[in-house]
């Protein structure tokens, strides 16, 4: 029993090393992780439902998990062609990353449903025109959010 139990927990370990992993190699695993970090910040200007919430987790779920589900086709189209470039491994990263398009296609238009509300965008405005020093911050994040995302080149694999 302690046996499976920790087999159990050890599967968590892989699942981590798996995620560590796509956003080490995966440039556009990390432009979701920082389009996440500006949506959660700006979701504060709003008064979210707990569905809404909901929603949102969902679609950030949605996101991360179908670029992690690509990054594995890619890997294992790679790790049977040898380099080889035959049209069904083409057409496997392919759909792959259709998958990914059509999850971030349908999480900006939920954003849209979301938070299109022009009082809304008056009060952030607002918000940035009362207190400057914010848009230092947001030009910070912005441009550590280039960093994170173009500035890591670790797109090496081991075989």
């Amino acid at each position: 029993m302690i046996k499976n139990i920790l087999s159990f927990f050890k599967g968590f370990s892989y699942a981590f090393k798996g995620i560590i992993y796509c956003i080490k190699t995966q440039r556009n695993m990390r432009f979701h992780i920082c389009a996440m970090g500006a949506v959660i910040f700006l979701s504060g200007f709003y008064e979210l439902s707990r569905g809404e919430c909901a929603l949102l987790a969902l679609v950030f779920a949605s996101v991360i998990s179908s670029e992690a589900v690509n990054t594995a086709v890619e890997c294992a189209v790679d790790l049977t062609s040898k380099g080889e470039r035959s049209f069904l491994a083409e057409k496997a990263k392919d759909c792959a990353a259709g998958a990914v398009l059509i999850s971030a296609v349908f999480a900006a238009a939920a954003g849209i449903f979301l938070f299109w509300d022009m009082d809304v965008f008056r009060s952030i405005y607002l918000f940035f025109a009362e207190k400057p020093v914010y848009i230092l911050a947001v030009i910070i994040y912005i441009a550590l959010s280039i960093f994170f995302i173009f500035g890591i080149n670790n797109n090496e694999r081991k075989e």
